[in-house]
């Protein structure tokens, strides 16, 4: 978009302009947790002392401690990967942050010229001053942010590769489930395996969308039928769609199907003995 124009008679253009873009914020915002969903999931499938790293060192260790130990090495390397996308993933998350408040301070100024035009009628630079704005807010953003190992999207990536976080004691290490609860996957109002998966973004409580519409039986606010959650004004509005979550389903329901086939063989085989 080249937002160059005389102020006071196309400012009105460069405000719909504006719109636009401060419109793709939700599909800039779902592209990066996109690609962190699929980090953390990698995360997990490489977690210290997961399934993986166990049933190798458990086929190798005693037997080919040489072949161990560069499949060990192999792992630290993805893991490092791992980490290193999320690095990148912050960093991304940030420039978009920064790029959404400078348009909307931009937004603001046009709108301001709008109503009170300059006399002399001189051209405005949209396109600078958009990008003097982004460059003074990211300055901003990076002086006011902490270390890239507190934010929480890398806490939540060392959690699930099963090593310490910057939240955790010297002497605490995390510990990783190996397997999924199906109890996890349950909405908490249908009581069945949840199909269409939103979480509330003020409380981080996780349902099926027909569930959470059932609850609020044609409500506008309702309290979280979590019990003890302190979200008393929960609503459609605060719910979003959870890639993460959605993912996580389709590898449950996944292996779900995969035993339930291996029972039938393992019946059949049976049979046939």
């Amino acid at each position: 978009y080249h937002l160059k124009m005389p102020t006071s008679r196309v400012a009105n253009s460069a405000v719909h302009t504006a719109d636009r873009l401060l419109a793709k914020k939700d599909e800039f915002k779902r592209d990066i947790n996109l690609l962190d969903a699929n980090n953390k999931m990698c995360a997990s499938i490489l977690a210290r002392d997961g399934g993986i790293e166990s049933a190798v060192r458990r086929a190798l260790e005693q037997d080919d401690p040489v072949a161990w130990n560069n499949f060990a090495a192999f792992l630290d390397e993805q893991r490092e990967k791992v980490k290193g996308f999320t690095e990148s993933h912050i960093a991304l998350n940030r420039k978009v942050h920064s790029f959404v408040g400078a348009v909307q301070e931009v937004k603001q100024d046009m709108i301001s010229r709008q109503h009170n035009p300059e006399e002399d009628d001189s051209p405005a630079d949209y396109e600078v001053v958009l990008q003097t704005k982004m460059e003074l807010l990211q300055q901003q953003a990076e002086s006011r942010a902490g270390p890239i190992a507190q934010e929480s999207m890398m806490i939540k990536i060392k959690e699930n590769l099963g090593e310490p976080t910057a939240n955790d004691d010297d002497d605490i290490q995390v510990e990783m489930p190996n397997q999924d609860s199906s109890n996890q996957y349950t909405c908490p109002v249908t009581l069945k395996l949840i199909e269409n998966p939103v979480r509330n973004k003020v409380c981080g409580h996780v349902f099926d969308i027909a569930g959470f519409r059932f609850w609020m039986n044609g409500r506008a606010t309702r309290k979280c039928p979590i019990p003890g959650c302190s979200n008393a004004d929960a609503c459609e509005s605060q719910l979003e769609e959870d890639v993460e979550f959605q993912m996580k389903l389709r590898r449950f329901r996944k292996r779900g199907e995969q035993e339930k086939q291996n029972r039938m063989n393992e019946s059949q085989n049976l049979d046939q003995s």
